[in-house]
């Protein structure tokens, strides 16, 4: 609405109409000193003119990667959750001087404890940081904390037993190192050369562990290919002797019907003809099944009972010697 004073009306004072978002707060001191908190998430305080004599409370915070200049002016802070990079010089065990960058995730979230308790709250989070950071850093080697980096941050964040965040009305959710350098150039041109060699490592590492792998793979594939071998030949194996059981059943079984007939139809024979006899016949199947195929059968001269007799002729000469005589 717009106001628009008569003839008789003077304006004194023109003052502005404060509008707070839900995430917004403020601080405003009446004319007796006493600080005053206004928060956009209550529909009451959510837009409102300053009263009499009070006055809008103004936050001196500071900023920059250290912290190094204090002339960040607020008068609306925000309450919702923030990242904030933070940057500091420490010093390890072994005396080599390290530059840390990382950043809070952090958010107020007492308002009236953070009023008491400081003015510059993004200073005193950052060096409150950087002093767990130089206590536990310097606990350790540039080797210990090139490996143990992130559980350090973690411990500066989660094994802090002091009450310093909660007192400042203050809640860290996360720390995190994002990365270092050394602060001199010849102890950074060694540090490179570290982690060239640790990557280099690494990648080896890998790759052997690739190799390995498939070597694995390799073996494990003989073994079950072996396995199934030996399978394949116990099969074989039972399968054959059960067909030469077989086979041997049979033979046998023929070879009983022979002699049994044989004993009814000619009881005087002996055993020993019996299985001769018997071997006979052995001889002549296995001719007949030589003489279907294109091989060539010797037999020596006990094998077909064969005897070679020489006759000496009383005559003197031979018929070679008459033929030449006639001649």
């Amino acid at each position: 609405m717009l106001f628009i004073p008569t003839n008789d009306e003077e304006v004194m004072e023109v003052r502005q109409l404060t509008k707070l978002a839900d995430y917004e707060a403020c601080i405003v001191r009446d004319k007796n000193g006493k600080e005053i908190f206004y928060f956009g998430s209550n529909k009451d305080q959510r837009s409102f003119f300053l009263p009499p004599h009070s006055q809008m409370v103004s936050l001196l915070w500071s900023r920059g990667r250290r912290r190094e200049r204090r002339d960040l002016r607020i008068t609306k802070i925000d309450l919702r959750p923030m990242y904030m990079s933070f940057e500091f010089n420490c010093r390890t065990n072994d005396n080599v001087e390290l530059v840390l960058e990382g950043s809070f995730f952090w958010e107020v979230v007492d308002l009236p404890a953070m009023m008491k308790f400081t003015n510059d709250t993004t200073g005193d989070i950052c060096n409150h940081a950087r002093s767990r950071f130089i206590e536990l850093v310097s606990q350790v080697t540039l080797q210990e904390f090139m490996t143990q980096f992130n559980k350090i941050a973690q411990r500066v964040h989660e094994q802090d037993e002091s009450n310093f965040y909660t007192q400042r009305g203050v809640k860290i959710h996360s720390l995190e190192v994002t990365g270092y350098h050394c602060a001199e150039a010849s102890t950074a041109a060694i540090l490179e050369q570290i982690i060239q060699e640790t990557t280099n490592r690494m990648n080896r590492l890998q790759q052997q562990e690739s190799e390995n792998e498939v070597q694995l793979r390799e073996i494990r594939g003989d073994i079950e290919e072996e396995k199934a071998r030996g399978e394949l030949i116990k099969i074989q194996t039972d399968n054959s002797n059960a067909v030469s059981k077989m086979e041997g059943m049979a033979e046998a079984e023929r070879v009983k019907s022979f002699l049994d007939h044989l004993s009814k139809d000619i009881p005087d024979l002996s055993m020993k003809e019996k299985i001769s006899m018997w071997n006979t016949l052995r001889k002549e199947d296995a001719l007949k099944a030589v003489s279907k195929g294109n091989a060539k059968l010797f037999f020596t001269p006990r094998d077909v009972n064969l005897s070679i007799e020489n006759h000496d002729h009383s005559r003197e000469g031979s018929w070679v010697d008459g033929a030449e005589n006639s001649n």
